[in-house]
C-alpha cells in the first residue's frame, strides 16, 4: 500500500475535478455523521458520568384520583428523612428544593436574581460527586445560612476575590455565608445548580413546615443503593408504608384519592418527559428526535459511500487501458484491489480529517444553535480515537470495494484492444439501485423537514383560547396582604401605554410556568368523585385581559370580592369562579347553562366556591398536551404575576421604563424583570425549535450528496454512450433530443425513489406527531411538493451534464472508430 501513494498522489492530481467530488461527499457525509453522533453522545450521557448513576434513582409521586394516574416529581419535604431512618441498607438519601424565586443581593448596588439556586442537604455532595474546590462543603450544608457557590457563580458574585467567608443578602432578609466553592456541574446533567443553599434554612425561606406530610411538594428525594443490589419490590413497597402512614391517603369504599411511590433510575430521567413538576431546569428530551437524528446521521454516510461508489463507477470506463496495462505487465486481481482500496481509504482519511476540522470550528455554533455544551476532543479520548479509526476503515472499505471489484474484472485483451468496455447489466441494475437508495433517503428526509415545519408554524399560530400579543408578564413578590397590589394597580394607571392590567398566580401557558393544581367536588370534600383541576387564582379582570371567550353566564367582578372578604364568615364565603367547557363536561352537567350557580369544594383551602361563568376551552401548557379542566377563582393574595396589556402602537421601550419605575416603587426591594407572553410561549418549543434548525441543515446536506451521486451516474451513463451520442449528432439529433435520450432513465429513478419514499416519511412523521396532542393533519400537500423539488433538483443535476455531452465535438467520439 505504501509504495502506491505516490501513484495515487499523481492520479489525484490529474483528475483533479473528480478527487474533489470524492472528497466533497465524504467529508460531507463523515461531518454530518460526526456531529449527531457527538449530539446523540451528548444526550445519552446525560447524568452518565455520576460514579454511582447505575445505582441511583429518584423517588417520583403518582398522584391517583379516582384511578386517573398524575405522574410528578416532587414529593413531599419530609420524605427523605423518614426513608433515611425507616429504609435500612441505602447507602445516601438526599433531597433538593428548587425555591421559586432568589434574589441576592451582594451591595445595596448589585442586586440581581439568581438562576439555578439549589437547596440540598449534605449527602448530596456524594451522590452527584460533587467537586469541592475550597472550603468544607458538607459543614456548610449542614448549618443553617450558608452557601455552596460554583465557580462561575462566585466570581459572578466576588469578581476573583476569594469567597469564601462572604457574606450576601438572600431574598432581602437572609444573611448568607459562603462556606464552599465547587466546580461547576457539566453540561450534560438535569440539575446544573449554580448555588447550593441548606436545607436547614428551607422552613423560613418557603414559610411553611418542611416537617409536615401536608405542606407543598416541592422537591425530589434521591437514594443510592448498595453496590451490586437492585431495587426490588420490598423496596418500593417500604417507601410506600412511608407514604401510607404519614401522607394522609383520603380512601373509600372501592375508589381512593392516594399518593404512590415510585423508583426511577438517574439515567432515566432525561429521557422520560411523564413527570411533571415545577423547578425541573433540563427539560427531558423526546427521544424520537434521537431516532430521527441517528436515522439521519446514518443515512447521510450512506449517501456519502453511494456518492463515491457512483463516481467510482463512472470513472472506471476511463481507467480500463490502466487496468489492462497493469495486468498484462503481471498485477494480481489482489494488488489491484488493494490499490483500489489504497485509493478510497486515502480519500476518506483526508477527508475525515477535514471533516474534523470542520466539525471543530463548526461546534460553538452548532452548540449555540441546539443549546447543548458538546466537545470534540479526540485526542483526549482513546475511545473516541478507535472509534474515528474503526469508522474510517469501514467507510474506505464500504465506498472502495464494490468499485475495486469492478475495475479489476476487465480483461486485458478488451481493454488494450478497444480502450474501453462495457458494464454488465448487473453492474448498471446496481448503479441505478444505488442512486435510487440516496433519492429515497433524500425525500424522506425532504418531507420530514416539511412536515415537521408545518407543525412548528402550526404550534406558533395556532388560537390557544385566549389572547397573547402584546401582553408582558412581570413576576412580583409573593405576599398575601393586598397594599402593594393596590399600590402597583394605582402607578399602572397614570401609565398611557398600558391597556389593562391584572394579578394572578400564572398566565394561561407559558415558558416555565407553573399551574397551581387541586381537587373539587360539587357534594364537599367527602365525594368519592372528586375532580383534578388546574386553578388560576386571580382578580376580576383576568379574563377579560386575556379575552377568554364566554359561553354562558358572566365573568366575576369586583363587586364579587366581598363574598370572599374576611369579614364574612368562613363558612358563608363563595369565591366567585369561572370555569371552561371541558371541566363542565367532567362534572357531568347536561348544558353549559346548568352549572351555573352551582356551589363546590375546592380542596386546596377547603373554600366553597360557585360558578357564574363558563369559558372556551384553552391551553394550559404546550399543544403536546390535551385540554385540562380549569378553574379560574377570585383570590388575589396568592397571585404572584403581574399581567400587563400594552396598547397597540404604544412606545413600548418607554412603557417598560415606566412599569419598572411603578415597579420600584410598590417593591422597593424586588428585582424587576419582565417577558413577553408571546415569547414565553415559543419558548415553549425552542427545544423543537433548535432540533429542527440542525434538521434542516443536515437534510440539505443530505440533498447535496444525493445530487453528486446522480452527477456520477449521468457521467458514467454518458461516458457509456458517447459513442451513440456522436453518431446520433451526426444524424442530425438536437441537443434537447439527446437530453432527453440520457435524462428520462434518471428521472424515472427518481419516480421511483418518490414511490418508495413517501409511505416511509409518513410512518416516521405520523409517529413523531403521536407526542402533541393537538397536530396537524399530514395531508398530501408535502408529499407532492417534495417530489417537485426532487424532481427539479435532479433535472437541474442531470441537465448539466446531459447538456454538456450533447454539446461535445462528436468527431471526437468517433475518431476511433
Amino acid at each position: 500500500m505504501i509504495k502506491n501513494i505516490p501513484f495515487i498522489l499523481r492520479r489525484f492530481k490529474r483528475q483533479r475535478l473528480t478527487t474533489f467530488l470524492h472528497v466533497l461527499g465524504l467529508t460531507l457525509g463523515i461531518s454530518v455523521c460526526l456531529l449527531i453522533g457527538l449530539f446523540i453522545k451528548h444526550e445519552l450521557s446525560f447524568d452518565s458520568y455520576e460514579s454511582k448513576a447505575d445505582r441511583t434513582y429518584r423517588i417520583n409521586q403518582v398522584w391517583i384520583d379516582f384511578g386517573k394516574k398524575n405522574f410528578h416529581f416532587s414529593t413531599p419535604f419530609p420524605l427523605a428523612d423518614q426513608v433515611r431512618k425507616d429504609v435500612p441498607g441505602l447507602e445516601y438519601v438526599t433531597k433538593v428544593h428548587h425555591p421559586f424565586e432568589s434574589i441576592i443581593e451582594i451591595t445595596p448596588l448589585k442586586r440581581f436574581k439568581q438562576d439555578n439556586v439549589m437547596m440540598t442537604d449534605p449527602e448530596f455532595i456524594d451522590v452527584f460527586d460533587v467537586k469541592v474546590i475550597e472550603g468544607n462543603a458538607y459543614e456548610a450544608l449542614r448549618k443553617p445560612y450558608q452557601a455552596v457557590l460554583t465557580e462561575t457563580t462566585a466570581k459572578k458574585f466576588f469578581g476573583n476575590e476569594d469567597p469564601i467567608g462572604k457574606t450576601f443578602t438572600y431574598n432581602n432578609k437572609f444573611p448568607i455565608t459562603v462556606g464552599a466553592l465547587i466546580k461547576d456541574f457539566p453540561g450534560n446533567t438535569h440539575l446544573p445548580a449554580s448555588m447550593l443553599l441548606s436545607f436547614a434554612d428551607n422552613e423560613d425561606f418557603l414559610h411553611t413546615s418542611t416537617t409536615h406530610y401536608g405542606s407543598v411538594s416541592g422537591g425530589s428525594t434521591f437514594i443510592v443503593l448498595p453496590k451490586g443490589s437492585k431495587p426490588g419490590t420490598g423496596l418500593t413497597s417500604a417507601i410506600q408504608s412511608i407514604y401510607d402512614r404519614f401522607a394522609n391517603n383520603q380512601k373509600w369504599a372501592g375508589k381512593e384519592h392516594r399518593e404512590e411511590a415510585e423508583l426511577q433510575p438517574l439515567r432515566d430521567i432525561h429521557f422520560n418527559s411523564k413527570y411533571a413538576g415545577g423547578g425541573q431546569w433540563v427539560k427531558a428530551i423526546n427521544t424520537t428526535w434521537l431516532w430521527f437524528f441517528g436515522a439521519i446521521g446514518l443515512a447521510v454516510l450512506i449517501l456519502a459511500c453511494i456518492n463515491f461508489v457512483n463516481l467510482s463507477t463512472a470513472q472506471a470506463l476511463s481507467r480500463a487501458k490502466e487496468i489492462g496495462i497493469r495486468k498484462s505487465i503481471g498485477a494480481g486481481r489482489v494488488q489491484l484491489i488493494t490499490q483500489f482500496l489504497s485509493e478510497a481509504l486515502l480519500l476518506v482519511l483526508f477527508s475525515a480529517i477535514v471533516a474534523g476540522f470542520i466539525v471543530k470550528i463548526s461546534l460553538p455554533s452548532i452548540n449555540q444553535l441546539s443549546g447543548k455544551q458538546m466537545a470534540f476532543n479526540p485526542l483526549e479520548s482513546p475511545t473516541l480515537i478507535i472509534s474515528l479509526l474503526l469508522g474510517i476503515f469501514a467507510t474506505a472499505f464500504l465506498a472502495g470495494i464494490y468499485p475495486a471489484w469492478i475495475i479489476t474484472r476487465f480483461q486485458p485483451a478488451t481493454t488494450l484492444k478497444t480502450g474501453s468496455v462495457n458494464a454488465s447489466p448487473q453492474s448498471s441494475l446496481l448503479r441505478k439501485g444505488l442512486v435510487i437508495t440516496q433519492f429515497t433517503i433524500s425525500v424522506c428526509l425532504l418531507i420530514g423537514l416539511l412536515l415537521i415545519g408545518k407543525q412548528m408554524d402550526f404550534m406558533q399560530h395556532k388560537d390557544l383560547g385566549f389572547d397573547k400579543d402584546n401582553i408582558v408578564t412581570v413576576p412580583v413578590e409573593f405576599s398575601e396582604k393586598s397594599q402593594q397590589k393596590l399600590l402597583m394597580g394605582n402607578e399602572l394607571s397614570n401609565i398611557p401605554g398600558i391597556k389593562e392590567w391584572s394579578f394572578s398566580t400564572s398566565p394561561p401557558s407559558g415558558e416555565d410556568e407553573i399551574h397551581w393544581g387541586t381537587v373539587m367536588s360539587i357534594t364537599g370534600k367527602d365525594d368519592p368523585n372528586q375532580k383534578s383541576v388546574t386553578t388560576i387564582m386571580s382578580d376580576e379582570k383576568f379574563c377579560s385581559l386575556y379575552n377568554l371567550k364566554l359561553k354562558a353566564g358572566r365573568f366575576f367582578t369586583i363587586s364579587d370580592t366581598s363574598a370572599v372578604s374576611n369579614s364574612v364568615p368562613a363558612g358563608q364565603r363563595y369565591a366567585k369562579s369561572v370555569v371552561n367547557e371541558k371541566l363542565v363536561q367532567e362534572l357531568g352537567f347536561p348544558s353549559l347553562e346548568a352549572a351555573l350557580g352551582k356551589r363546590f369544594w375546592i380542596g386546596m383551602n377547603g373554600w366553597t366556591a360557585e360558578i357564574v361563568g363558563v369559558v372556551a376551552d384553552f391551553n394550559i401548557g404546550s399543544l403536546r398536551e390535551t385540554i385540562k379542566p380549569t378553574l379560574v377563582t377570585q383570590f388575589l393574595p396568592f397571585a404572584d404575576k403581574l399581567n400587563i396589556k400594552l396598547a397597540a402602537g404604544s412606545d413600548i421601550p418607554t412603557t417598560i421604563n415606566r412599569i419598572n419605575a411603578a415597579y420600584k416603587k410598590a417593591y422597593p426591594t424586588g428585582v424587576f424583570e419582565f417577558n413577553f407572553l408571546d415569547q414565553r410561549l415559543d419558548a415553549l418549543y425552542k427545544d423543537e425549535a433548535r432540533l429542527y434548525g440542525l434538521f434542516k441543515i443536515f437534510s440539505g446536506l443530505a440533498m447535496l450528496i444525493s445530487c453528486l451521486g446522480l452527477w456520477g451516474l449521468i457521467t458514467f451513463a454518458a461516458q457509456k454512450r458517447i459513442k451513440e451520442i456522436g453518431v446520433r449528432k451526426v444524424l442530425g439529433a438536437s441537443v434537447p433530443n439527446i437530453v432527453s435520450l440520457l435524462a428520462k432513465d434518471f428521472l424515472i429513478l427518481v419516480f421511483i425513489s418518490i414511490a418508495i419514499a413517501a409511505p416511509l416519511a409518513y410512518w416516521g412523521i405520523h409517529r413523531w406527531l403521536q407526542d402533541f396532542a393537538f397536530r396537524i393533519n399530514i395531508g398530501w400537500t408535502a408529499f407532492v411538493i417534495a417530489g417537485i423539488v426532487a424532481l427539479l433538483i435532479a433535472l437541474a443535476t442531470v441537465s448539466f451534464q446531459a447538456i454538456k455531452a450533447a454539446i461535445a465535438n462528436p468527431v471526437k467520439s468517433l475518431r476511433t472508430e
